[in-house]
């Protein structure tokens, strides 16, 4: 069970996840390398392909048997657009009704925007200097542990069943971007988008869509993708989303306090977030 208080924690695998499935069940860590470990390797992976602009490297990252993965994606030009159906509003969105195919958007997010990834540190050194951070989670979420300073517009909404975590009543806030541009109207601003779990834009998305999509996110990257179609061209997405910030408070004494009870701990928590759960059905809390 995540707790930010031990000195060495249990590990929750998440059973969809190349980087936790080291063995089939839970991995006694110490906390200060599991929470921050990751994060650094794949942080340093995205600067070094921001920089050389042309290839994404795998060779980074652990393989399921904790040996090193050697392959390489060099893409050629920019990504198009992705193909979808714009709303009312003429943005095309990031879920739901019209989507476009998650890998599209992904590349198009990398090679168009190339998006960059921080870490918490780095969101709060950003906020610092002005940027702003927007917390797109559940609205419920929202209200029970926040980061200090954090704007809320909630990317998914829902009624009562939807807040009792009844899977299957969320569903997309259709008036998010508008929502977006009442609180930030200068399009120019530095904005840090966190979600409950982050997703990923390191790595790539599954290529067999049978399995579970891990590198969407809980809103954060679908919703970037809808604002940068507004017209927002200063967009950054926080690694590891607002759980992990409430994580790595326990070990970076610089990182302001998440207000609330966070939900890693609670000892039950990381059973809720993982076993058994189907991201792609809403069986999580996202």
């Amino acid at each position: 069970v995540r707790t930010r208080h031990d000195r060495f924690r249990v590990h929750p695998i998440p059973p969809d996840s190349p980087f936790e499935m080291q063995c089939l069940g839970a991995v006694a860590l110490p906390a200060a390398h599991a929470s921050i470990g990751r994060g650094e390797r794949e942080l340093r992976c995205a600067q070094r392909v921001l920089r050389s602009g042309t290839s994404r490297s795998r060779s980074c990252f652990p393989t399921s048997r904790g040996r090193t993965s050697t392959t390489t994606t060099t893409y050629a030009g920019k990504a198009p657009f992705p193909v979808g159906t714009p709303e009312p509003n003429g943005i095309v969105p990031g879920i739901g009704k019209g989507m476009p195919k998650w890998p599209e958007v992904w590349r198009w997010l990398n090679e168009e925007k190339k998006m960059q990834t921080l870490d918490s540190l780095d969101c709060q050194k950003l906020v610092r200097e002005g940027a702003v951070l927007l917390d797109v989670r559940f609205e419920p979420d929202y209200e029970k542990w926040t980061i200090p300073g954090s704007v809320s517009v909630p990317y998914v909404t829902g009624g009562f069943l939807a807040k009792l975590r009844l899977p299957g009543f969320k569903k997309k806030n259709a008036d998010f971007v508008r929502m977006v541009e009442a609180q930030i109207p200068d399009k120019k601003t530095k904005i840090v988008l966190a979600c409950i779990w982050g997703g990923s834009l390191t790595r790539e998305p599954p290529k067999n869509r049978g399995l579970t999509d891990n590198t969407k996110g809980g809103g954060s990257l679908p919703g970037a993708f809808e604002l940068y179609q507004a017209g927002y061209t200063n967009l950054y997405h926080l690694y590891g989303g607002v759980n992990q910030w409430y994580q790595d408070c326990a070990f970076e004494p610089t990182l302001p306090e998440g207000v609330g009870t966070w939900p890693g701990d609670i000892e039950w928590f990381g059973y809720r977030q993982f076993n058994g759960k189907d991201r792609l059905k809403g069986q999580r809390d996202d």
